[in-house]
């Protein structure tokens, strides 16, 4: 079950990455302006975290059928505390980078767009390979790893949201999606410092509760995306959270 929902998460992440990116292109000559820019860095952030989360729950997987003797499956038990470990820096990664663009002067957005999917793409990998020559991480060390990339990637999506509101920098629908996996990453820290403690059984309840959850938020983000995409489609703009209100009030205060 754990390793179903796994590859469920997954995809439904690649998914939301695609549809992200597929809302971008559809944006025209629109696409490089701040509102808009955002899904290009969402897009291609979850696209890369999509493929490396499936690359290794399908080594997970194929580590399983070969039996707990293989070097298959011991390899794995190696590289699976660091590949988590890359996954969630890439999350806290992609958040900062979310804020530098949002907080990026208006001819920068595309330098700063670019720029951001390379340090994001490099976290990921730099953070797993970190993580893999650091040496044997038990379950106590990964978890309080995980749990501190969380709060850093909580932050940084929280400051994110913020600066979105206050300068009208993120379109409604993607400071939804934002805040969807914001929620998630502050039910990761308390979950991960959960698993750090509880006895095995238990912990492996706690971790199916986070599976779930990781489907249910990869969902409602999918759902997010596919809903700009239809209206970048159909060339119908999407305001940020207060735009309308700021439109309404501009005029009674002149």
């Amino acid at each position: 079950m754990t390793a179903t929902l796994q590859l469920l998460n997954a995809a439904l992440t690649l998914l939301f990455g695609i549809l992200a990116l597929q809302a971008w292109r559809h944006l025209g000559a629109a696409r490089w302006r701040k509102l808009e820019a955002g899904w290009l860095v969402t897009g291609a952030s979850f696209v890369f975290i999509g493929v490396f989360g499936a690359v290794q729950t399908l080594a997970a997987t194929a580590a399983l059928q070969a039996g707990p003797d293989s070097p298959l499956y011991r390899t794995y038990l190696d590289w699976s505390p660091a590949g988590n470990i890359g996954r969630e820096a890439g999350m806290a990664a992609y958040g900062l980078m979310l804020v530098a663009l949002l907080a990026a002067r208006p001819e920068r957005v595309r330098q700063v767009s670019l720029g951001a999917l390379w340090v994001i793409g490099g976290t990921v990998v730099g953070g797993t390979t970190a993580a893999a020559l650091y040496g044997t991480i038990d379950n106590h060390a990964q978890m309080t790893a995980l749990a501190v990339l969380a709060t850093a990637a909580v932050l940084s999506m929280l400051l994110a949201l913020l600066v979105g509101v206050m300068n009208d920098g993120m379109d409604l629908v993607l400071w939804l999606a934002v805040a969807a996996h914001a929620v998630k990453e502050t039910l990761v820290v308390s979950l991960m410092a959960s698993l750090a403690l509880l006895e095995s059984a238990r912990a492996l309840d706690a971790a199916l509760i986070f599976c779930w959850i990781n489907v249910a938020v990869a969902l409602i983000a999918s759902v997010l995306a596919q809903i700009r995409l239809r209206r970048a489609i159909e060339n119908r703009h999407v305001p940020a959270l207060f735009e309308r209100l700021h439109a309404l009030r501009r005029p009674a205060e002149s």
